[in-house]
């Protein structure tokens, strides 16, 4: 009986000292982590205009964005950053047909190929805890590079059957964006995110070529150029591996 009684208080002090070590450990300040996340790209302003009258309406719809960060902090609570993310959208292609001046009996149909926006920012970002949780905010700047889509229009003017192309292009620029993550601790080397990002880009894309057919022949545009401002909000959720404290710093 005294053996059993020693034999259950060991056990007993085991396990209080493994959750006192696991508590501890999951409270320790980790100073870097590496995260993954994805969710919705929402474009904003002219990047998501479908307005006929603005020739920089870029017809964006939503979509989805995929990023990769790490991150170091390097004194108190600050630290640098660098995020790469992935946009694609959509083009809205009933934005399209609403340029077209047709009648009621003429069918048109329009094609395009999505949007594509890159980025590679980093900057400085400070972590503020609050128990399990932490907010982090960023302020980031980078280059990114987008790839305006190609586009079909297919239709008819009474008898006369014709299309519209225009071609595609790519383009680099420098990108400025910022953020807010909301944290949550899982233990000791994980979290969970939510994200909230905005991104923003000036594109200049050139050579690009607008071609016209009918039942009276083809003609093409000479080569010109586009500005187009790319604005998108993400929002996101993922997982952080976090690593380094004031001992170990990896």
């Amino acid at each position: 009986m005294k053996k059993l009684c020693l034999t259950v208080l060991a056990a007993g002090m085991t396990t209080v000292s493994f959750c006192q070590k696991t508590f501890i450990l999951s409270h320790q300040d980790k100073k870097g982590f590496f995260a993954i996340s994805a969710g919705a790209s929402l474009p904003i302003g002219q990047f998501g205009s479908c307005s006929p009258t603005d020739n920089q309406a870029s017809m964006a719809g939503h979509g989805l964005a995929v990023n990769i960060s790490a991150g170091y902090r390097f004194v108190g609570r600050v630290g640098l950053m660098i995020k790469g993310e992935q946009h694609r959208n959509a083009l809205q292609t009933d934005a399209l047909l609403a340029t077209v001046y047709r009648s009621e009996n003429d069918v048109w149909t329009a094609k395009a190929d999505n949007w594509s926006v890159t980025t590679v920012m980093g900057g400085p970002y400070i972590n503020i805890p609050f128990g399990r949780f932490s907010v982090d905010a960023r302020v980031l700047a980078g280059r990114a590079r987008a790839v305006l889509p190609s586009t079909s229009i297919v239709g008819n003017f009474g008898n006369v059957d014709m299309s519209v192309q225009t071609t595609g292009s790519e383009s680099m620029a420098t990108a400025f964006g910022g953020g807010l993550s909301l944290n949550y601790r899982l233990g000791r080397s994980f979290s969970l995110k939510l994200n909230g990002d905005y991104t923003q880009a000036l594109f200049t894309f050139d050579n690009l070529i607008s071609k016209a057919r009918s039942n009276n022949g083809q003609s093409e545009s000479s080569h010109y150029s586009a500005d187009r401002t790319v604005g998108v909000v993400s929002a996101s959720a993922g997982v952080v591996l976090l690593f380094g404290n004031s001992h170990r710093p990896f």
